[in-house]
């Protein structure tokens, strides 16, 4: 059984018995590199090696703080101790990382280094130096202290109903019943409460525009959008976005709305599919129910993991009690994996309420902690954390194989194939919304000065684009106007969305492999997994055996296949 109880890397630089409470405990850690000689290879690497280690050290003391407050988004003490990290320690570790970059740039070793197969790293540091400026450090940290407050009001959110107060993830269980005047109250109940901070959240997210804004042209940027196309070093450009848009167009969302026609047939619906009969069963069959416990969540995924390969339940195994699953008041939404960068360990994050989504969601999370775990002995930090395209390669590819275990919550071979489809026709629809949401962003960035209304309004154009059949008549426009407020990653983390979609390419064409030989896509996906960062995304696809490719050539083929699944489980 392997281990993971030990720290990857003991230290040698930082004080073995120093635990950071302040930047004031760090400062003098990063003070001793910028002083120190780096004119031969040798001093180079070393050199890195213990800049790693600290970043590692600091890293972990920030994530652990936002960890806390995720967790508990209504404890005063846990957000303040989260945003003096906010405020005061990453600010400077942003200048003094900057310092060091340059440090590195100008060492006379350095190209020596890159030919030594380093050529990832300094693209990573070349590509940090271009888009510093010290004016955007006060930026960044008012856009975190936004982004803070983005999750304060989304996890504060409760609705009164049915006697009890409820957390939104609760409310959403409502959805699941077979009783459609149940859950069109629940839908409205919760959309109302949404609406009630339509406007906090609209002058909210005018606040972090601006600020974006402002970052860009710090840089000398046409806007923001260029900056993180730059950022996350991407291999690809906005014009290959707009052309998988296209492409999820014309493949993913005539499947879709054709089973949103199917779903419409078989409840019976004469005005068309309203919102709140997407999530329900169609054939009037009470809402699948694989746990009730969280206890048996986790023990059940355990099981999944085991029996689609020992190596992953191994590694679950490992995780031990780094993980959150559970929903409450105060909690902030959503789902996360993050990673303690000096233990080398991930921690898992989500709102479960008893449905075969938090299954879902526990298989996904778990491939992103595999992927900590198999890249935690990289020697340098930057290689461990890959390109977000490849990342969610990790995560998707795990749903796909551990979908088809489910006999470790379901007894009876029909909720197995119910919950199986589900998550198949859930993948159809998840590429429109990706491209949706975002096309959106583009919009977003490349039309400065827009009003409130035309923000609504562009956001309604694409929602018609990407429509799944879904009849919005018999909602309220406001509801689906405001939608894209509920999508956290356009407030937090611009940008970061289209990774889905290109993921569940990769995921697919890796679950298409499994299928033929499982033994050997295992093989390749946990090798690709250990290369971490150190490669770019296409190789890492390629490590994998897939093929990184937008074309409407592959689109179509993958759909093809989710089709002939979908339809065997009908």
């Amino acid at each position: 059984m392997m281990t993971y109880s030990e720290k990857p890397f003991p230290r040698r630089f930082v004080a073995a018995d120093f635990t950071p409470s302040d930047w004031a405990g760090l400062e003098p850690y990063y003070r001793t590199l910028a002083d120190a000689p780096l004119d031969t290879a040798a001093q180079l690497e070393r050199w890195l090696s213990d800049w790693s280690e600290l970043r590692a050290v600091a890293d972990e003391f920030v994530t652990r703080r936002y960890i806390e407050m995720t967790c508990h988004t209504d404890d005063p003490a846990r957000k303040e101790a989260y945003l003096y990290c906010v405020r005061e320690v990453e600010p400077k570790l942003t200048e003094w990382d900057d310092r060091l970059n340059r440090r590195y740039y100008d060492s006379p070793a350095r190209a020596a280094f890159v030919q030594g197969g380093h050529g990832r790293l300094d693209r990573m540091i070349a590509v940090s130096i271009e888009l510093f400026d010290a004016r955007n450090i006060p930026v960044q940290v008012t856009l975190q202290e936004r982004s803070q407050r983005y999750q304060e009001i989304m996890g504060g959110m409760t609705v009164h109903f049915e006697g009890q107060e409820r957390t939104m993830p609760r409310m959403a269980k409502f959805l699941r019943e077979p009783d459609r005047a149940l859950r069109e109250r629940a839908w409205r109940a919760a959309a109302e409460r949404r609406l009630k901070e339509k406007e906090t959240l609209d002058t909210l997210f005018d606040e972090m525009l601006a600020l974006r804004a402002v970052y860009a042209n710090n840089l000398g940027l046409a806007d923001y959008r260029e900056f993180c196309f730059k950022s996350k070093l991407r291999d690809y450009a906005p014009e290959d976005c707009l052309l998988f848009h296209t492409a999820i167009e014309k493949t993913a969302v005539p499947l879709a709305r054709a089973l949103t026609e199917e779903r419409r047939r078989a409840m019976g619906l004469d005005s068309g599919v309203a919102p709140w009969d997407t999530d329900c069963d169609e054939k009037g069959r009470p809402p699948l129910a694989p746990f009730e416990k969280v206890e048996r969540l986790t023990s059940g995924v355990q099981a999944i993991f085991n029996s689609v390969d020992p190596r992953f339940g191994e590694r679950y195994a490992a995780l031990g009690g780094l993980m959150d699953l559970d929903s409450r008041k105060g909690k902030a939404p959503g789902g996360y994996q993050a990673t303690l960068a000096e233990a080398g360990m991930p921690f898992i994050f989500t709102n479960a309420v008893g449905s075969q989504n938090d299954v879902n969601t526990l298989l996904h999370e778990g491939g992103h902690a595999f992927h900590t775990l198999q890249s935690r002995r990289l020697p340098l930090i930057w290689y461990r954390h890959a390109a977000m395209e490849f990342s969610e390669v990790a995560s998707m590819t795990q749903e796909l194989l551990g979908g088809e275990r489910l006999e470790y919550f379901y007894e009876s071979e029909e909720e197995r194939a119910r919950a199986r489809r589900e998550h198949l026709a859930g993948i159809v629809t998840l590429f429109p919304w990706v491209a949706q949401v975002d096309a959106f962003q583009h919009w977003l960035y490349t039309h400065p000065g827009h009003s409130q209304q035309e923000r609504g309004g562009a956001w309604l154009e694409l929602s018609r684009r990407f429509s799944t059949g879904v009849d919005w008549t018999q909602a309220p426009e406001e509801a689906r106007r405001f939608g894209w407020q509920r999508q956290l990653h356009i407030f937090e983390v611009p940008f970061y969305y289209i990774e889905y979609a290109i993921a569940q390419l990769g995921a697919l064409q890796i679950y298409r492999a499994y299928r033929k030989q499982p033994k050997q896509a295992v093989d390749r996906y946990l090798d690709a997994l250990a290369l971490g960062g150190s490669k770019s995304a296409p190789e890492l696809f390629e490590a994998a055996g897939a093929r990184f490719d937008f074309s409407e050539g592959l689109m179509a083929e993958l759909m093809d296949l989710l089709a002939r699944e979908i339809e065997n489980l009908s």
